[in-house]
């Protein structure tokens, strides 16, 4: 069973489309990296998954069946920079958010639910701040308490829009190894990412995107300069870049002569 399948979708903003006809499956218990250039989409393909903008064309299904059926099992993290950060509201409000499901948004949450919540908040190292309102937090801080919500809801599939944006290089860290963590639980990450060094040297699985599905599959498979030049066009320095890394990592190359481009 795959974690998402995606097929035929097309989503377009004024007629324009954003994204154009794209089909793929994603593997489950991986960290996969969504990629490509400002405005190809990525950040849609999410929101089209969790049905936050409408559909022109396609479907979407999540561990084989539709999102009604799977909700509670998916946990969206959306860009910080989208957030309200002067409601007020603290940590622990914020994280319990990810208790209350469709159904019983207003009942009283349970001894349970409040220790799955001071467990999510101790495991993204917060449990200093948890009274304190979201705004007086830094950035790095407050993208950890939407992976904390995310994480109280006992989610199988997690999609969160760069969550590394805006955070010090300690606070990447802690969050990359707080995905490894939940990957080895055999959770399954999507992540939009934005740098593709340190997809390459964290994630398992890639998917290159603009507008249209460049390609997708394990990242020695999918790194090609072909590949590479149909997603970024003239952004030919991420070749160098991409160049020493895929080499320390050893992974195949499928184009000869790449060393040389």
């Amino acid at each position: 069973m795959n974690s998402i399948e995606v097929h035929n979708l097309t989503v377009a903003y004024q007629q324009l489309p954003v994204l154009w006809d794209v089909d793929f499956e994603l593997p489950k218990g991986q960290i996969i990296g969504i990629v490509g250039p400002n405005g190809s989409g990525k950040s849609t393909l999410l929101k089209a998954i969790m049905e936050l903008v409408p559909l022109s064309s396609g479907y979407v299904k999540i561990l084989d069946k539709s999102l009604d059926q799977m909700r509670k099992h998916v946990a969206y993290v959306p860009q910080r920079e989208t957030v309200d950060w002067n409601f007020p509201a603290s940590v622990r409000d914020v994280v319990k958010m990810g208790r209350y499901q469709p159904g019983r948004l207003f009942k009283r949450l349970t001894d349970l639910d409040n220790q799955l919540v001071d467990e999510a908040i101790e495991k993204v190292k917060l449990t200093p701040f948890a009274n304190r309102q979201i705004g007086q937090l830094s950035g790095g801080q407050q993208q950890r308490v939407f992976i904390a919500r995310a994480l109280a809801q006992g989610a199988d599939v997690y999609l969160m829009d760069e969550p590394f944006v805006g955070v010090d290089v300690a606070t990447e860290k802690a969050i990359m190894d707080l995905l490894q963590a939940m990957r080895d639980e055999g959770k399954t990450i999507v992540v939009v990412h934005h740098d593709l060094q340190a997809v390459t040297a964290n994630f398992d699985y890639l998917v290159l995107l603009n507008t249209r599905l460049i390609a997708h599959g394990a990242i020695g498979d999918v790194l090609t300069s072909e590949n590479l030049q149909a997603t970024y066009g003239g952004q030919l320095n991420l070749f160098a870049q991409l160049q020493q890394i895929i080499q320390e990592k050893d992974f195949p190359i499928r184009e000869k002569g790449f060393e040389d481009k």
